[in-house]
């Protein structure tokens, strides 16, 4: 990641919602399996981490926890499929973009 990238990320506040995700990932659908390790650009769905109820629960999650509105048609993959995409998706909310 370069500086740019870092600076972009502490100003959209990317890292913390990345690590607020992986831990309602790891705690919500990955306790039958403690020992696994959640890389931040896995997809969830393909994994099997999260099935598509799963799916649904993390854009509740994501709107009450970050207060951001979610639209019918930015439900999906690219916006939901990974701890990354998520972050990558509030800080666009949250930038207004």
């Amino acid at each position: 990641m370069s500086l740019a990238d870092a600076d972009r990320e502490d100003e959209t506040g990317e890292g913390d919602v990345r690590l607020q995700m992986r831990t309602c990932i790891e705690e919500n659908f990955m306790y039958r399996d403690p020992d696994a390790d959640l890389r931040d650009d896995q997809d969830l769905l393909a994994a099997g981490i999260v099935d598509s109820l799963g799916f649904v629960e993390l854009v509740e999650e994501v709107e009450a926890r970050f207060a951001v509105g979610v639209e019918d048609t930015e439900i999906t993959e690219e916006n939901f499929g990974s701890v990354d995409a998520i972050a990558a998706y509030v800080g666009r909310k949250r930038s207004g973009s």
